[in-house]
């Protein structure tokens, strides 16, 4: 996934994310909601932004193909992520699994959640490791929007390497 899509997605800080996704339909928003409810913890809550993201279906326009569970279609300039309602995994399990790849997640848990979305893991390999270190303090300093802003005040500074320092576990 892109870095510029993976920002659209997320809205992160140390402290709280929100994830950006559009559930069409009852059933959709109760599955992306109990998916969203399992990575969210006390120390970082993740919630559900609807007013922007990709669009979530259950079924499609065209028909699926028996053995998967979810497609990502492009309509204009729309992302949409359709899944099969006949598809081989029950809904809840595809929705995390197409959620987990759509947002870098190495495994739907707190604990992936917490080091994906915390806004730290700068580079998005779902690690927070000295590589990230290195993306930081090569932004130290500048303005605007720019990678290393954790705390999103559009500076790199000394309170950015603080967030970074209390996520970072060597």
């Amino acid at each position: 996934m892109s870095a510029g899509l993976l920002a659209a997605l997320l809205v992160g800080t140390a402290s709280a994310a929100t994830i950006k996704l559009r559930p069409q339909g009852a059933e959709m928003l109760r599955q992306v909601q109990a998916a969203i409810a399992a990575l969210s913890t006390k120390e970082l809550p993740v919630t559900l932004d609807t007013g922007s993201g990709p669009v979530l279906v259950l079924g499609g326009a065209a028909p699926f193909n028996p053995d998967v569970a979810a497609r990502v279609v492009v309509v204009g300039t729309e992302r949409r992520i359709e899944f099969n309602p006949q598809g081989p995994l029950p809904l809840a399990d595809a929705v995390r699994a197409e959620l987990a790849r759509e947002l870098g997640l190495s495994a739907w848990t707190p604990a992936a959640a917490r080091t994906r979305l915390s806004g730290a893991d700068l580079n998005g390999d779902g690690k927070i490791d000295l590589s990230d270190l290195a993306l930081l303090m090569n932004n130290y300093g500048k303005t605007g929007v720019t990678v290393g802003d954790l705390n999103q005040d559009r500076k790199v500074d000394d309170a950015d390497l603080q967030l970074f320092s209390s996520q970072y576990k060597p």
